[in-house]
């Protein structure tokens, strides 16, 4: 045996042995983690076991979280959340059953290679029978055509068999890219003139098969070191600048017209948005991204609190607009996947709690949820997307904070923010999820960040060095919320007012707000349990008159110091 044979010997074992133990490590765990003690441990729900959270008709007081609707509220026709993905088409499609209302759908991600195996010869009969089958089985149909990439490896040794482009292209010598070390695809240049006339000739004939009437949405992507057709144009390039970029738009909107708000883009494109176009991100379990971002409105007031333009591009057009909740599954606490979100699954939970509700906040109408770690969350989730402040069921406000980097904000920030030397030294801060209910401080309503979580190990690269933490609630002794003025006209409505709470101290806290007849005063007592908590009350005929940011609901405490983490207020509607 040779000296390199016996070292690699060595390092394979190694390897697997780390590999192994740190398997044993993600199973091990059958408690919620120390460092993230309100959230589950971490197991993934079957689509068809998740329930919602019960609706309960009184005023209480429970242990945790409070996802739960009235039993009126429906998904709105927005709305759509992908269940599952189909790679290919030689596995059969499952059927979906979910136990919650969800406009359902199924993902298609089908090769090029597939549909044109020889050239001007299309088998989009293949792409009919699984929309067929899928509708068959009861569920919608998102279809994702895969087509830049030659072939497909890793680590420098890439396999033309497993490519999605056709092998014809092959004869037409197209120059191909690899973007980056480790890339999962070796791509072929999609600007390349005899790739690009055959890319639009494959749209232009996709137009003519009446597959687009058959669809949910559909996918206009571009290419990736990942595997997916990711982005719509060249990288570090504006779409907008680039004819063929353009062309293919042009194309898909051909394919899709009167029915462009089925297609979403891989990435945003203005010239994509005015035609009517949507676009799916992909990152949200990194939660604290697209801070800021210029085309969903996404930006930081002076104040620190994180605001939304609602006339922003795609918000104003309220277009498809998706993430993907994914990267649950244990590999990616172990070495096989470089450790991406830490050596044990323990962080998981937590990720997908924040990522769920920065969607959320980011007012997505779509969302692929790959893996389900918080079940009683996902109707929720179902139920909130799409929403506009017209039709939302709810309002709310997750009162958190977290510290950005400077430079990583300056660099995408179109508003020209100013930010002081303190925060250059210690992080902007980003102050709360809002859904048109709205907490700021004031004279006599300061607070200040509470309970403080570890962030998930895998130090997102948008944060401050340092502060790798966050503040999931604040503390006051009065603490002043506002419900956004469109919402219900104002009212009188009756509503449920949920407050996730934790109890510490000892002491009473008041929730004040107004309704038809007068004042309205409800109580949480404070018994130094320890726990996370959610307190419901409800109240007829609430009125939120007060204009702007001045306050509809106000906490007062007697004793110690309200810690406020989630304030609901839910419609009640009376059947």
């Amino acid at each position: 045996m040779t000296p390199f044979s016996i070292w690699w010997k060595w390092k394979s074992m190694i390897a697997k042995s780390v590999f192994t133990l740190g398997m044993l490590a993600v199973a091990a765990h059958a408690a919620p983690p120390s460092q993230w003690p309100y959230w589950p441990e971490y197991s993934k729900t079957p689509v068809g076991e998740i329930q919602p959270q019960a609706w309960r008709m009184q005023d209480d007081v429970i242990d945790g979280w409070d996802w739960s609707m009235p039993p009126h509220v429906k998904p709105s026709e927005r709305s759509l959340m992908g269940l599952q993905r189909m790679i290919g088409t030689r596995k059969p499609v499952e059927k979906v059953e979910p136990g919650f209302p969800v406009n359902a759908a199924t993902l298609h991600w089908i090769n090029w290679r597939e549909i044109e195996p020889e050239e001007g010869v299309y088998r989009w009969d293949i792409v009919k029978a699984r929309i067929e089958e899928t509708r068959a089985q009861g569920c919608d149909s998102i279809l994702r055509i895969l087509t830049s990439s030659k072939a497909m490896g890793r680590n420098g040794v890439y396999h033309p068999e497993k490519g999605v482009a056709p092998r014809w292209l092959e004869k037409y010598d197209i120059p191909s890219s690899i973007d980056k070390k480790n890339a999962n695809n070796e791509n072929y240049d999609p600007g390349h003139p005899e790739f690009h006339k055959r890319y639009i000739k494959l749209i232009n004939s996709f137009a003519a098969s009446g597959i687009p009437q058959m669809l949910k949405a559909a996918y206009a992507g571009y290419a990736s070191p990942s595997f997916g057709d990711e982005g719509i144009g060249p990288h570090g390039v504006d779409p907008d600048t680039v004819p063929h970029v353009m062309e293919r738009l042009d194309a898909w909107g051909r394919a899709f017209k009167g029915m462009e708000h089925k297609v979403f883009m891989g990435g945003p494109s203005e010239y994509g948005f005015e035609k009517g176009f949507g676009v799916r991100r992909g990152f949200v379990e990194m939660y604290l991204y697209t801070l800021p971002d210029q085309h969903i409105g996404q930006s930081i007031d002076t104040n620190g609190y994180v605001v939304v333009d609602e006339n922003s591009p795609v918000l104003k057009r309220n277009p498809f607009h998706g993430e993907v909740n994914e990267e649950y599954e244990e590999a990616w606490a172990t070495p096989d996947r470089d450790f991406r979100f830490g050596e044990t699954t323990d962080s998981f939970a937590y990720r997908y709690f924040c990522a769920n509700l920065r969607l959320l906040q980011m007012r997505c109408s779509y969302v692929h949820n790959k893996d389900t770690i918080i079940p009683e969350m996902l109707p929720f989730v179902a139920q909130e997307l799409g929403r506009t402040v017209e039709d939302a069921p709810d309002v709310w406000c997750f009162m958190r904070e977290s510290y950005l980097k400077p430079k990583n904000y300056q660099k995408h920030d179109w508003l020209d923010r100013p930010i002081s030397a303190t925060e250059m030294e210690n992080g902007i801060p980003a102050k709360n999820w809002e859904r048109w209910l709205y907490q700021r401080d004031s004279e006599g309503f300061e607070t200040e960040p509470a309970i403080k979580i570890d962030q998930p190990p895998n130090q997102m690269w948008m944060v401050q060095p340092g502060r790798y933490y966050d503040y999931i609630a604040r503390k006051g002794k009065q603490i002043g919320l506002a419900v956004d003025d469109r919402w219900c006209g104002g009212g009188p409505v009756d509503v449920a007012v949920k407050v996730t709470y934790f109890d510490v101290g000892r002491g009473n806290v008041e929730v004040g707000l107004r309704t038809k007849k007068g004042g309205a005063r409800k109580r949480i007592k404070l018994t130094d349990s320890r726990k996370l908590r959610t307190a419901t009350f409800f109240v007829d005929d609430a009125v939120f008159s007060a204009k702007d940011l001045e306050y509809d609901i106000i906490f007062k405490s007697s004793g110690d110091e309200a810690v406020i983490s989630f304030v609901r207020v839910v419609k009640i509607c009376h059947i």
